[in-house]
């Protein structure tokens, strides 16, 4: 009954992480389709760089699962560096693959020269590549890599530019 429409913005449709089914989260991308389909409001979750600088990012320490950073030299800076799946003889996990790299590791310009990708690891991944991209069936790639990433002041400037509402959520400095 609402293919179409009256459509219409609303405060009640918050865009949280931007439209983060659709691009990479917390992205100009993000932002600007979470305006251009209703939200009223956009969120962006707030954690720092080394130097203090104000980013948008979920948490402090999502870069190794939301950017290409671990496809970069930047993946020296992680806190963990990637480390491959153990599979037993069947090819069953018996220890997931992992990383864990962080927003407070890096300046603003090390962070600024990373993409945003959707959010998502492949556990069972035997390389970085294969860590990378393990996106759900249900997400898209389409836009990944293309994601680009933005501090609290952009983001609040393109939600005024977009005539939305901005709502900023303060992280924790160790999550």
């Amino acid at each position: 009954q609402c293919k179409d429409g009256p459509f219409r913005r609303s405060d009640f449709s918050i865009g949280h992480r931007g439209a983060a089914l659709q691009f990479p989260e917390h992205t100009r991308e993000s932002y600007n389709a979470a305006a251009r389909m209703g939200a009223g409001i956009v969120e962006c979750d707030v954690t720092f760089t080394r130097k203090g600088d104000l980013v948008c990012r979920h948490a402090q320490n999502d870069l190794h699962t939301t950017t290409n950073i671990l496809l970069t030299p930047l993946a020296a800076t992680c806190i963990r560096p990637f480390t491959p799946a153990t599979l037993d003889a069947d090819g069953k996990v018996l220890t997931p693959a992992s990383a864990e790299c962080r927003a407070s590791e890096l300046t603003l310009d090390e962070f600024k020269s990373l993409r945003g990708k959707m959010d998502a690891f492949n556990p069972a991944a035997r390389t970085v590549e294969e860590y990378v991209g393990g996106t759900a069936s249900w997400r898209t790639d389409l836009y990944t890599g293309r994601g680009t990433l933005m501090t609290l002041r952009e983001s609040i400037e393109l939600n005024e530019k977009n005539a939305v509402k901005h709502t900023p959520e303060l992280k924790a400095r160790d999550a």
